[in-house]
């Protein structure tokens, strides 16, 4: 019991000393603690100042980022300035030395021209000299013309009246041709005539006109007297009659009626087929017409709207606003229906092309080319001389429409305007150094 209570009291002893050294450390820790947190405190103010600081770096960083964009900006719009410059320069430099050659070539005409002009001088004295004889010659032409003028007058009125001798004698060959031509016309009838008779000689006796002349020659010559001819008549006619009488008792007889008929029917249903090939043919002749004219009029109304759209975008660019269109005279017949172009330019009233100026017509047709050509555009377009009619305004926007074209197709324009010439990539120039000779100067502008 007693070693008991030793081991407890030991025990507490322990604990106690533990205790102790527990709050030893705790004090440790605690000024450790207090000691960190000023540490933190401190680097919370330096990052505090450091952020501030990086702030300050950062704005000026941006401003030097800014500058350096606005310098390669700089840098780059001065680039193309002086790559525009320079090739503005080469071409004027260029065109100096066309300018120089020109002068030259100018100057040798001028002094062609003045030596030209002296002898002209020389020519206008000689013919000054020469001018008094010339007054006596045109005095003398002068009395003879007036002779001449009045036997021209006497020979005119004679040519009058043969004139209308002429005409008379005109109207009398005209009227004789028309007799001829009812004489011509009488005679065919006349011709007709006797064939008609000699055909029906030839089906009622067997024989031809012919053979009935000869045989009335024979009778007439075995009888001369009037008696005898009557009597041969009067048996001719009975002989006649009897013939007559008994072709009645005979009938219609044909023994070639049915290979006729047979023929004939043949003959009828080969026409029959032809016939009916030729209705079908008919038919479909028309149904083919009219497939034609379905899908003309429905491409024919297509284009037309499609033409109308790019009108819509065309026009304005063109004119700076305004509205056109293509409108149908007939609407509801559109295969026969014209087309009219209307244009309303912005600021006035609705009108015709043709009622437009001059330069104001020109650009409404290059609006309506240029609409066709943008629904179908080609390799090439050429142009010559389009722009001739345009002022320097008219110019500029229709070189900017010049440029949406380019993009499909490659324009090649004759043109004498400066203007244009600056939206062009390549200029070929065409001069004459040498009278009757002419030479090619291209200049790219790429």
């Amino acid at each position: 019991m007693q070693r008991h209570l030793e081991i407890v009291e030991l025990e507490q002893e322990q604990l106690l000393g533990e205790e102790s050294d527990i709050d030893d450390e705790i004090d440790r820790q605690q000024q450790l603690l207090a000691e960190v947190n000023s540490e933190i405190e401190a680097a919370e103010k330096d990052v505090a100042e450091k952020t501030v600081h990086l702030e300050a770096v950062s704005a000026e960083m941006d401003d030097y980022n800014q500058q350096a964009v606005d310098l390669k900006l700089s840098l780059n719009t001065l680039h193309a300035r002086l790559e525009n410059s320079t090739n503005t320069l080469r071409r004027l430099k260029e065109f100096q030395i066309d300018g120089h050659n020109r002068l030259d070539q100018l100057t040798a005409e001028i002094d062609n021209k003045n030596r030209r002009r002296v002898s002209s001088d020389k020519k206008v004295r000689d013919y000054e000299s020469a001018l008094t004889g010339y007054y006596e010659q045109l005095q003398h032409i002068e009395q003879t013309l007036e002779a001449n003028e009045a036997d021209f007058n006497s020979i005119d009125a004679r040519l009058k009246d043969s004139d209308q001798t002429i005409a008379d004698l005109q109207g009398k060959r005209e009227a004789i041709q028309q007799k001829v031509r009812i004489l011509e016309v009488e005679q065919a009838q006349r011709k007709v005539q006797r064939e008609n008779i000699t055909t029906r000689l030839q089906e009622h006796y067997g024989r031809s006109i012919e053979e009935h002349r000869l045989q009335l020659e024979e009778i007439l010559k075995e009888n001369k007297t009037a008696d005898r001819v009557e009597t041969a008549t009067a048996e001719l006619e009975a002989e006649l009659e009897n013939v007559r009488r008994k072709l009645a008792n005979i009938g219609d007889v044909n023994l070639g009626a049915i290979h006729e008929y047979e023929e004939l029917k043949s003959r009828h249903d080969f026409l029959c087929e032809q016939r009916e090939d030729l209705q079908k043919a008919i038919e479909n002749l028309h149904r083919v017409i009219r497939k034609i004219n379905n899908i003309t009029q429905q491409r024919f109304m297509e284009t037309y709207h499609r033409v109308n759209e790019q009108l819509g975008e065309v026009f304005p660019r063109l004119f700076e606003g305004g509205t056109a269109q293509l409108v149908l005279t007939d609407p509801d017949n559109p295969l026969e229906t014209g087309v009219e172009y209307m244009i309303h330019p912005p600021g006035k009233k609705l009108t015709r092309m043709s009622l437009l100026s001059g330069g104001k017509k020109a650009l409404a047709a290059i609006a309506f080319i240029f609409s066709l050509f943008l629904l179908k555009p080609t390799a090439f377009c050429l142009m010559d001389e389009i722009d001739a009619p345009l002022d320097d305004a008219n110019v500029h926007r229709f070189s900017n429409l010049l440029k949406l074209i380019g993009e499909k197709s490659q324009i090649i324009m004759v043109t004498h305007n400066k203007r244009t010439m600056e939206f062009a990539d390549m200029l070929f120039g065409i001069t004459m150094e040498t009278r009757g000779i002419s030479k090619v100067v291209s200049v790219n502008l790429q």
